[in-house]
């Protein structure tokens, strides 16, 4: 029988590895706590703020600080024990990384487009090839795009009108593309909220396409407490739901639970690092954006609710890394956002947001980790006593960064055919956004707490790490695509 190689997760990262193992030939057991929604129950009400999506009314994607272990001053982050991890509760938005932002990576980023093309294989990303391919490839056949709204088509005919004047600004534009089968959408509004109709790419529908192939074991509801390291193999100390404690022995291990929840299993293994670990953060912000122009029809036409357009910046002046946009059309969540966020409580506000409707949208921006809010974490405790301590630093340069990105749109509204309501602007913390990685970076020579070109952690050669902690910068675009191509990378080389 061929050596068994452990996963422990199954989001995103852990089923892109897992399928690239089976590729080799090679025997996987996936190891993973994969909490699913209690049939029958009934739905829940949105918490937080801003509040955390669902899925199908459902809070089941994620674990409390408490029981993730987590202690945060001045940051939002999240960890999942949930079957297929975030992506439950993800936007479904795909772009590869730009690979002139990739030199501090340990390796030519031209070897992930092969597991581009295989991710975008298991993804089936829908899309158009537009403006948007010469820097960010489809690497396969796209599939089927789904619909504009009829809001987003008006703002799109504006941006082809201006392209060459927005081009020489900086600024490319085209059709979001998203992780979707769109033969199956409805447009009943409902995606941010979760897809009924399973529309919306996850990690655990892939598991179960996984669980059909030769070679491949899924063991859900276990807590993986610790990592050892023997007789030139790993052990793992698990409890199973309602079991005593275990072992599960295996040649390799490819730790992929999200960063935050690797980075606890980690130390709470091998000890806690003495400086700490720092956590990379994308920069993370919402705005709403007024139209030049009424869309009769927008409020009311039937629309899914992703991620409409995609508008990139490239501005040394702004940053010397590019930004990334993601426009959302009319939305009731919108709608309640801006009435929150206004203070325009009752009839009014409720009369004035549905007079600016037919030409509302919202952004969500993302720029460069180099530009983000530092963050610093410290682990204490060893096994499943291990608490990590997070702890944000100056957001001023960050604040800075984003408020020049804003101020760039703004100079070109005429060209874009819309204006950003720049007082509205809200800036997140680190966490907000689901965009966090980089605790291990890989390295091309890798010192202490780092990880070589395949994952794995220094001094501990069967252990490898294949989700966002090993990303040695996070390039603003979307990043879930980059991780389960850079997973497959790591998987194939190991």
């Amino acid at each position: 029988m061929a050596p068994l190689n452990l996963v422990v997760g199954s989001g995103p990262s852990g089923v892109a590895a897992a399928s690239a193992l089976l590729d080799a030939g090679r025997e996987v057991l996936m190891v993973d706590l994969g909490r699913s929604a209690v049939p029958g129950a009934r739905p829940e009400e949105p918490e937080g703020d801003p509040p955390r999506k669902l899925a199908l009314g459902s809070s089941h994607p994620y674990m409390s600080d408490a029981e993730a272990g987590l202690v945060q001053h001045g940051t939002k982050c999240l960890a999942s024990g949930g079957l297929g991890g975030l992506s439950a509760v993800w936007g479904a938005s795909v772009l590869p990384f730009p690979e002139d932002e990739l030199a501090e990576w340990p390796f030519p980023a031209a070897e992930l487009r092969a597991h581009y093309a295989r991710t975008a294989a298991m993804l089936g990303i829908s899309g158009i090839v537009d403006g948007l391919a010469s820097r960010f490839p489809f690497h396969a056949p796209p599939a089927p795009a789904l619909r504009p709204s009829l809001q987003a088509q008006s703002l799109l005919n504006k941006l082809t009108e201006n392209a060459a004047t927005l081009n020489q600004h900086g600024l490319t534009f085209g059709r979001a593309r998203h992780a979707v089968r769109a033969e199956l959408c409805e447009y009943d509004a409902a995606c941010l909220g979760g897809c009924g109709k399973r529309a919306i790419w996850s990690a655990a529908d892939a598991v179960e396409a996984l669980k059909k192939r030769p070679g491949f074991r899924y063991q859900g509801g276990v807590r993986v407490l610790s990592i050892e390291e023997r007789g030139g193999g790993v052990r793992l100390h698990v409890l199973p739901a309602g079991a005593s404690r275990t072992v599960v022995d295996g040649a390799r291990v490819f730790v992929g639970a999200g960063p935050l929840a690797t980075a606890r299993l980690l130390c709470g293994s091998f000890g806690a690092p003495a400086g700490g670990l720092p956590l990379l953060a994308q920069p993370y912000f919402l705005f709403p954006l007024l139209l030049d122009r009424d869309v009769p029809g927008a409020p009311e036409e039937k629309l899914h609710t992703l991620a409409q357009v995609f508008l990139e910046l490239q501005d040394d002046a702004v940053s010397k890394r590019s930004a990334h946009f993601q426009l959302y059309g009319h939305n009731s969540l919108i709608a309640e956002k801006l009435r929150r966020t206004l203070g325009l409580a009752g009839p009014f506000g409720g009369a004035l947001t549905r007079h600016f409707a037919p030409r509302l949208l919202a952004a969500q921006g993302y720029l460069h980790s180099d530009e983000g809010i530092p963050v610093h974490v410290e682990a204490a405790g060893r096994g499943e006593d291990c608490r990590l301590t997070l702890t944000a630093g100056s957001r001023a340069a960050t604040k800075a960064a984003i408020r020049r990105a804003v101020a760039k749109l703004s100079r070109h509204s005429r060209e874009l055919g819309m204006a950003p309501l720049t007082p509205l602007l809200k800036v997140g913390q680190p966490g907000e956004g689901n965009h966090v990685g980089g605790l291990f970076p890989m390295r091309s020579s890798p010192g202490s707490w780092q990880t070589d070109r395949v994952g794995r952690l220094t001094g501990h050669p069967n252990v490898h790490l294949i989700d966002s902690s090993v990303l040695p910068t996070l390039p603003a675009p979307t990043f879930t695509y980059a991780i389960m191509a850079n997973a497959s990378r790591i998987a194939t080389e190991a």
